[in-house]
């Protein structure tokens, strides 16, 4: 399997149930869960492009396929969650 670089810190996985999910600041961004024999890759943050659904065949595979995808897409979904994030902030707490 070829490396890939790591993601910047705002970036974590969190192994939840049985399944593993990136994210962003606490917002997912995808996911990598078991189905049947194989593990299903799934996109949840889609800014202007369809969602993604990949059959892989291990965990690890799917990891490294969704920290592609958000490598390409770096900027754009950091860009997205802090938009995200102003938008859902009460008008009293947002500054500046």
């Amino acid at each position: 399997m070829a490396s890939h670089k790591p993601l910047s810190p705002e970036f974590s996985w969190h192994e939840e149930a049985n399944r593993l999910v990136l994210r962003l600041q606490e917002i997912p961004l995808a996911q990598v869960e078991p189905t049947g024999n194989a593990w299903v890759v799934r996109t949840l943050m889609h800014d202007g492009e369809p969602p993604s659904r990949i059959a892989v065949p291990s965990a690890e595979e799917g990891k490294a396929w969704v920290t592609r995808w958000a490598h390409c897409r770096q900027g754009a979904l950091v860009r997205a969650i802090a938009q995200r994030l102003t938008a859902h902030r009460p008008a009293n707490l947002q500054t500046g």
